[in-house]
């Protein structure tokens, strides 16, 4: 409906401006006739009075039988003002009807002549009916391209409402569920792109359930692992089979602390969600962060036989000091998980081009190439067994990008399978 309205309204401005513009032409061209006429029957008025030997009886026929030949109404005056000739219109006449000329002997002017057509109308009737048939063409050009306008305007209507439709109906279908639905890229160029982010979104959509899915199925591997062991343990005390009851318990105990753990990683995972809600910034020195923290767990390092060391210098930024702390404890918990005994743990601070660079370098397992990208997404585990046997639940990282990213910075992993691995968390520095 707007393009039709817009259209309509185009082609007929165009055809009013064209009418008014035309029209005012042709008053001007019947303008200037008049006056032409007016000089010309001025100067036949001049010699009518030469002939005759002044404004006479015979001079006066002469110019009457002129301007009833021309179809005139004319009124000459003497040089004194005084009427020698009035032959007055049939009406009174149109506003720019009537002209003025002088009559003229040489350089000498004898009287004035005032002349208009004997109707008293500006236009002649020749002039009239070009008038009339320029209107009936100018209405038949306007209808003509209204006409034209609304069909080419119908069609880009329809061609742009049939691509939209098509998006429509593919909205509709990701809305009801089927996230492998994909709409044709046609139309114009926003069109299309309105098409490709549809079909981007529903690759995100489609990734992020298929991570959901998975999420699911370890949390519930997770959880089922401890509580199928408690079960079991509680049920053999029932039944009276259990020689140690102390060892039982202790065994309890454990699933029971393991449970506990993946409970707390998951609320830390939804608090780190909404970084906003929890920072508490202050200008923070982050080489006392990883001193601090590292000092802490040396010695769970020395009891597997991980020789864990630090290089660090003062650094200030401007962030919370316990969420720091806990992407350094993050990033050494998963060191530790991952290297074995015998292996090396290097914590680095230093200040790089105006960023507070954080690194935490192992020489564990490392990760492979096509599992990098992997690394901070929530309970992704590159061995799922062997992490499973360390505890770990794949949700440390992920706390660590969301921290991180909380804090303005980025995170990033280098890593190859079997030399280790070293995660880097950039910050902005204070300066």
């Amino acid at each position: 409906m707007a393009l039709v309205g817009i259209a309509l309204l185009a082609a007929n401005l165009a055809t009013v401006y064209s009418y008014l513009s035309l029209r005012s032409h042709v008053t001007a061209a019947a303008k200037e006739r008049l006056a032409r006429t007016a000089e010309h029957f001025g100067d036949l008025a001049g010699v009518a009075y030469m002939n005759a030997g002044g404004w006479n009886e015979e001079s006066h026929e002469l110019i009457v039988h002129l301007a009833q030949a021309d179809g005139l109404a004319a009124t000459v005056v003497d040089g004194r003002g005084r009427d020698v000739v009035v032959i007055p219109p049939a009406a009174s006449p149109e506003e720019g009807a009537v002209v003025t000329a002088p009559v003229r002997i040489g350089m000498r002017t004898v009287g004035s002549v005032t002349v208009s057509q004997a109707d008293g109308r500006l236009l002649t009737p020749v002039e009239t009916r070009l008038a009339h048939e320029l209107n009936r063409m100018h209405l038949a050009a306007g209808l003509t391209s209204a006409i034209v306008a609304v069909a080419v305007a119908l069609y880009l209507a329809w061609t742009l409402s049939g691509s939209l439709r098509l998006i429509r109906g593919g909205a509709e279908r990701m809305r009801a569920g089927d996230l492998d639905t994909r709409v044709k890229e046609g139309g114009d160029d926003e069109v299309r792109a309105v098409a490709r982010a549809l079909n981007d979104l529903a690759e995100t959509l489609q990734q992020e359930e298929s991570l959901r899915k998975e999420s699911v199925d370890d949390l519930a591997h997770e959880l089922r692992t401890p509580v199928m062991g408690l079960l079991a343990r509680i049920e053999a005390a029932q039944d009276g089979v259990l020689d140690d009851e102390a060892a039982n318990l202790a065994a309890m105990h454990d699933e029971a602390t393991r449970l506990t753990r993946l409970l707390d990683d998951l609320s830390l995972l939804a608090d780190a969600a909404r970084p906003g809600l929890l920072l508490e910034r202050t200008p923070v020195d982050l080489a006392a962060v990883a001193d601090r923290r590292a000092g802490a767990v040396r010695q769970q390092f020395e009891n597997k036989g991980i020789a864990l060391s630090w290089e660090v210098e003062p650094v200030v930024v401007d962030g919370d000091f316990k969420r720091l702390e806990q992407i350094v404890a993050n990033l050494l918990s998963n060191a530790l998980r991952y290297t074995d005994p015998g292996g090396r743990v290097v914590v680095r601070v230093r200040l790089e081009s105006g960023n507070a660079i954080l690194e935490v370098a192992d020489t564990g397992i490392g990760v492979a190439e096509g599992d990098v990208e992997h690394v901070f997404e929530r309970f992704w585990r590159g061995e799922k067994s062997r992490s499973r046997t360390t505890g770990g639940a794949g949700i440390g990282l992920a706390i660590v990008k969301e921290l991180v990213r909380a804090h303005g910075g980025q995170v990033s992993v280098d890593s190859a399978p079997g030399e280790g691995s070293t995660f880097r968390v950039t910050l902005p520095a204070l300066r």
